[in-house]
């Protein structure tokens, strides 16, 4: 029985450790060319031109011009059943991940997709970029939230 609860205690405090950290992207997956699942990184917005993902010595740029569409989407971290969910939802605000979803071109003329988890503080920042330069770029519309 110790053995269990130890088991679930450590479980339970390591469950934060696959989040992403603040400034941190991971790619979670998509079409695009050289970079693995599960890449951390960083989302550098500042480029006049492009979206550029930085990891671990190499770069994957979007061009704003090649985005035809960009969703913002948000899902709980664990799921539990109902009443589960009605408990701990009394007790302490239930965790979620953050994900944007990018389809653009390649240089190629093929079509793209990348799918990045954000830290909670980088989705404003980054929709009020796509929706500035990448509309501007090119008629790109925006999905609805889920």
């Amino acid at each position: 029985m110790k053995k269990l609860t130890v088991l679930l205690l450590l479980s339970i405090v390591s469950l934060p450790a696959l989040a992403v950290d603040d400034g941190q992207v991971r790619y979670i997956g998509g079409s695009a060319p050289g970079v693995a699942v599960g890449t951390v990184g960083s989302l550098d917005t500042t480029a006049e031109t492009a979206l550029i993902f930085e990891h671990s010595g190499s770069k994957l740029e979007i061009p704003y011009a090649a985005i035809e569409s960009h969703e913002y989407s948000t899902e709980v971290t664990h799921h539990l059943g109902v009443l589960p969910a009605v408990a701990v939802g009394m007790v302490r605000i239930r965790k979620h991940r953050h994900y944007f979803r990018v389809t653009y071109r390649s240089s190629d003329g093929v079509a793209q997709v990348a799918v990045f988890e954000v830290s909670k503080h980088l989705p404003r920042t980054l929709q009020a970029v796509l929706m500035a330069r990448a509309s501007t770029a090119k008629t790109c519309s925006p999905c609805a939230e889920n």
